[in-house]
């Protein structure tokens, strides 16, 4: 996607500029997020007890397709990767567990898999919002070869499918793939309570870099943009509020409802994110 051009006393300020259908599809993810929950709200009521059930276990795997909206929205290969793999076992793990499809190898993996990959997902957006280190830029002559163009350096684009290696994303994957592992490990010894604690650790970290990055005296965030910052963060809060509060219920409707939420949260966060780096005047 191409971004608008700046003048050239800008082109030093400004790192990206906003993608010029971002409104378009900002439009369209508030508009299918409502009509779809509307539906998931109004199943009891449309449908006897009978088709009700049937009608949900359907949307259980559907609501799935809100992956859609962070993995097309999330800034960089690394995040985009997580969000796929969560998207995948959420299906696999539902199709097996909740609708008793047979799939090879234990379901029990696929359950381990999902919650693995959620809360990895958490963890690596949570410290997408950490400041940024001083990154390596490539000079116009090295962008030639393809490893600088695609690797190294800032984002050219938002929400581009590069894996820029620099050293926050070493610090992500790291983070991730260590309390994915001991995660995976300690599964059978039912601490789900340690999960929970994890993310929220993990959330409040991405709430405290949010208010440095608002707030310290040279802003991150350019001030013309703050207000969109801002909407994004509270916007990604009350999803991932309403998520959560569905998540504890253990019912498959709540769990639909679930699924598209945490999935809005995410895409919140992916949208508040790139204002951390976009626009810098």
């Amino acid at each position: 996607m191409t971004g608008k051009v700046l003048p050239e006393s800008q082109k030093d300020l400004s790192i990206l500029d906003e993608d010029e259908d971002q409104g378009e599809m900002d439009t369209v993810f508030f508009l299918f997020t409502t009509l779809y929950t509307i539906y998931l709200c109004s199943i009891k009521t449309w449908y006897n007890e009978e088709d009700a059930v049937k009608v949900n276990n359907f949307h259980l795997i559907v609501s799935n397709i809100w992956t859609f909206f962070p993995l097309m929205q999330a800034q960089g290969l690394w995040l985009k990767i997580l969000l796929m793999c969560t998207g995948y076992f959420s299906v696999v793990w539902h199709w097996s567990a909740d609708l008793n499809m047979p799939l090879p190898a234990d379901k029990n993996f696929y359950g381990k898999a999902d919650v693995v990959f959620s809360i990895v997902t958490i963890i690596s957006y949570c410290l997408s919002w950490v400041p940024k280190f001083k990154t390596y830029m490539p000079t116009p002559k090295q962008e030639r070869n393809c490893w600088y163009y695609n690797c190294r350096g800032r984002p050219k684009e938002t929400s581009e499918w590069r894996c820029r290696w620099t050293l926050n994303l070493l610090i992500n994957i790291v983070t991730c793939c260590t309390f994915g592992v001991i995660l995976f490990v300690t599964w059978e010894h039912e601490v789900e309570l340690i999960q929970i604690i994890l993310c929220w650790v993990f959330i409040c970290v991405a709430l405290i870099s949010a208010l440095y990055q608002l707030f310290r005296g040279e802003l991150t965030v350019g001030r013309r943009f703050r207000k969109n910052f801002i909407f994004w963060v509270v916007v990604g809060i009350l999803f991932g509020i309403v998520a959560f509060m569905h998540k504890v219920r253990h019912d498959i409707n709540s769990h639909c409802i679930w699924h598209v939420y945490v999935m809005s949260c995410a895409y919140s966060f992916s949208r508040a994110s790139e204002y951390l780096e976009i626009y810098k005047y």
